[in-house]
């Protein structure tokens, strides 16, 4: 497995009660995201990159994991129509189905709402990186 999967998996699964204060605030951060014009053009544009059928908690989780790389993208002035942007959202995507079919592989008891803000995290990180890749690193260099 990745290690980029072996992190998420693992803030997943170490989620404790004394953490749930600060879960709580930051799913209010994704909440807020959520309602944001840029951020909802580009997770429009990102929906019709999600797998059709398959399991509907996997499906919320890819939501999350593209609301994420919707507010990335939207903070890093990044185009949804970019080819080379978009390039992203398969591997992401294939991540987070790791994770969650190792979790359930597992039996392993985990916070759904916590899966969710790593998803949400995770996409994030990704469209930063991506930000950097392409653009950032050769502006310095």
């Amino acid at each position: 497995m990745d290690r980029n999967n072996e992190d998420v998996l693992e803030r997943i699964l170490r989620c404790s009660p004394s953490s749930a204060r600060q879960r709580d605030d930051a799913m209010a951060v994704v909440r807020a995201a959520e309602i944001l014009p840029p951020v909802l053009a580009n997770l429009n544009a990102f929906k019709q990159l999600i797998p059709g059928g398959g399991e509907p908690t996997l499906l919320e989780y890819f939501r999350f994991a593209l609301l994420g790389v919707s507010a990335g993208f939207a903070e890093r002035n990044l185009s949804p129509n970019d080819q080379a942007h978009l390039d992203i959202i398969p591997p992401l995507l294939e991540d987070i189905r790791i994770v969650f079919e190792r979790l359930q592989a597992m039996h392993a008891e985990y916070d759904p709402e916590e899966f969710r803000f790593q998803a949400y995290d995770y996409g994030i990180h990704k469209a930063y990186y991506l930000d950097w890749r392409l653009y950032l690193s050769k502006e310095l260099f």
